[in-house]
C-alpha cells in the first residue's frame, strides 16, 4: 500500500458503500473487499502493511448463529491493527469469543437513542448523551466474553457499544454510517484518526494520480480493450486508462437491442 489505508471487509450489507463515502469524506482513503479475503491479505507469518492503519467489519443481512453465515478467522489482525465491527460485525466478534447472540424479541430497526456512554472512551470522545443512532438488526448479544467491556447501550439494545480490554478493537450495534445516526461521522473520525492515526491527507485528486501512475507501472506498453456500458464504473475506468496509456486503450461500447431509446446515439455522443 502506498498510502494510510482503511480497509472495510463487507459481509453483504447494504450499507458498505456508506462506510466508505464516509470516510473518504474525513480525507481519509479507504477500500472495500469481500470477506473472504481477509485469508489472503493477512498472513502469520508477516506483519501487516505499515500504510494500513485500520479495520471496519461491515453489518450483514445474515446471522451470526445460522450455520452458513461468514465466518473469517480475525487472528491475524487483533491486537495488530485498530478493528470496528458494526452490526454484524459487532455481533460476530462477541460471539466468536464465547459470547452469546440471540434473537430480539422485536426486531430493531429505527431510531434510538444512546442512554448510556462511556465518556472516557476513544470511539466515543465528544459523543453526546441521549444521542440519535439508527438501529438496523434482528439479533443482539445478549452476553459478552469476560474481557469485553460495555461503553454504550439504549433503553432497549444493552450492549450497543463494547471494546475489548487490552486492544484497540471495538464493536457497536448501531450504524454511524447512515443521515440518521446524527454523530455518526464524529464516532468514525474517532476511529479513523485517533484510534487509527490517519492524517486525513488523502484527496479524489491524490486517488486519480496514483491510480494513473499505478495503472502506467503495470501496463506499460499492453494493449487493453475495455467494454463499456454507459455507466458511471466503466465510463471513469476509461478516462483513468486513457490518462496512462493513451492510444494504446481500445473501448469498445455495443448496441445490444436492449437500449433505451436513443441511448446508444446520446452515450456514443458523450464518449
Amino acid at each position: 500500500m502506498q498510502q494510510e489505508t482503511i480497509l472495510i471487509f463487507d459481509f453483504g450489507s447494504q450499507y458498505t458503500q456508506l462506510i466508505a463515502r464516509k470516510i473518504r469524506e474525513l480525507k481519509v482513503y479507504c477500500e472495500i473487499h469481500p470477506y473472504h479475503e481477509i485469508k489472503n491479505i493477512f498472513h502469520s507469518d508477516k506483519e501487516p502493511d505499515s500504510n494500513l492503519k485500520g479495520i471496519i467489519l461491515s453489518g450483514s443481512p445474515y446471522s451470526v448463529r445460522d450455520s452458513n453465515s461468514p465466518s473469517p478467522a480475525l487472528e491475524n489482525i487483533r491486537k495488530k491493527i485498530p478493528l470496528l465491527g458494526i452490526c454484524y460485525g459487532a455481533q460476530y466478534l462477541a460471539q466468536k469469543n464465547k459470547g452469546k447472540v440471540a434473537p430480539s424479541k422485536i426486531r430493531e430497526y429505527g431510531r434510538a437513542n444512546l442512554a448510556f456512554i462511556e465518556k472516557k472512551n476513544l470511539l466515543l470522545k465528544n459523543i453526546k448523551e441521549k444521542t440519535q443512532v439508527w438501529m438496523s438488526h434482528g439479533d443482539t448479544i445478549v452476553s459478552l466474553p469476560e474481557n469485553f467491556k460495555i461503553i454504550a447501550s439504549t433503553p432497549d439494545v444493552r450492549v450497543a457499544g463494547f471494546e475489548i480490554e487490552g486492544e484497540t478493537t471495538f464493536g457497536i450495534q448501531f450504524h454511524p454510517e447512515v443521515y440518521h445516526t446524527t454523530e455518526g461521522s464524529k464516532l468514525l473520525k474517532n476511529f479513523v484518526v485517533d484510534i487509527c492515526g490517519c492524517s486525513q491527507s488523502w484527496t479524489p485528486g491524490s486517488f486519480i494520480d496514483s491510480t494513473i501512475n499505478e495503472l502506467k507501472n503495470k501496463l506499460g506498453n499492453d494493449k487493453v480493450v475495455l467494454g463499456l456500458s454507459g455507466g458511471v464504473d466503466s465510463s471513469v475506468a476509461a478516462v483513468l486508462l486513457h490518462k496512462a496509456i493513451g492510444k494504446n486503450l481500445y473501448c469498445i461500447f455495443v448496441d445490444n437491442g436492449l437500449l433505451r431509446k436513443n441511448e446508444f446515439e446520446n452515450v456514443l455522443h458523450s464518449y
